[in-house]
């Protein structure tokens, strides 16, 4: 099953708003650049699933969502750690999702 990078931004979007997370309305200019750069990561880990480890797939995930999370922070008044459980627990909306089309627990 590929995953659609637009479809995969839009959800994480959607579950973005429905915490009510600072994060979307204090930082939507830099948020949403950033979960497209999360979610073609994602994309490019279900599509090279078979070049990667487990691990070697999820430390690039987490690479990315580290990376973003600081552009997040440097560009905003938001605290690292709010940035962090926010990605996380949109991460998680979309769990199932990524999960199944990689094969593997990806986001766990």
């Amino acid at each position: 099953m590929a995953i659609d990078t637009q479809a995969l931004v839009n959800a994480m979007v959607s579950a973005g708003q429905n915490l009510g997370s600072t994060l979307l309305s204090q930082a939507s200019s830099y948020a949403l650049p950033e979960f497209t750069k999360i979610a073609s990561q994602i994309v490019a880990i279900e599509f090279h699933s078979a070049d990667y480890t487990e691990a070697g797939a999820r430390a690039l995930l987490d690479m990315q969502m580290r990376a973003s999370a600081g552009v997040i922070v440097a560009m905003t008044s938001l605290v690292l750690l709010d940035v962090q459980n926010a990605i996380n627990a949109i991460l998680q909306a979309v769990k199932g999702v990524v999960n199944q089309a990689v094969g593997f627990a990806l986001i766990v």
